[in-house]
């Protein structure tokens, strides 16, 4: 049999703490999610900011959940300190769906994303697995997904499919 693909996963991400994430870190699943929010809603006016991303948080942590409830979040750290989070659906057989990928918005752009991403496809082309990841049209995560050996299958103009095959 196989190793459990989210074990090797959490040994596989080179340089950076990564582990489960359990029913008591929901504060700070929160707290990654809200500084992600508030980063992509900035222009908005403060008076409706806060409410948008209220409404950010829990619509993407419940929406997870409720589409696919066998999915498992990752807690990624650095010296101690939890820096991003990564939340996939795992099947035994079947694409991996990359639900939710990210760091708190200060510590981008400087090489996290992709050691994550190397140690996410060492794991899935392993297992012979497809990753799939859909993203907003403007997301700059597509950059790096595409850096990572994922091509856009879909472009519905609001939404890209991007996957990545063995």
């Amino acid at each position: 049999m196989k190793p459990d693909p989210i074990a090797a996963l959490i040994g596989a991400v080179d340089g950076m703490q990564t582990r489960l994430a359990q029913a008591g870190d929901r504060a700070l699943l929160r707290q990654i999610v809200e500084a992600d929010a508030a980063q992509m809603l900035a222009d908005v006016p403060a008076s409706a900011r806060g409410v948008l991303v209220s409404a950010q948080v829990e619509g993407r942590l419940n929406a997870v959940r409720r589409s696919h409830p066998d999915a498992v979040t990752l807690l990624m750290g650095e010296d101690m300190r939890t820096t991003g989070l990564l939340v996939l659906d795992w099947p035994v057989q079947g694409p991996v769906t990359l639900l939710e990928f990210l760091f708190l918005p200060h510590l981008r752009g400087q090489g996290r994303g992709a050691r994550v991403l190397s140690g996410l496809t060492t794991v899935a082309d392993a297992r012979r697995q497809v990753i799939r990841a859909t993203l907003f049209y403007d997301s700059p995560a597509r950059h790096l997904l595409s850096r990572a050996g994922f091509t856009k299958v879909r472009d519905d103009g609001m939404e890209i499919l991007m996957e990545r095959r063995v």
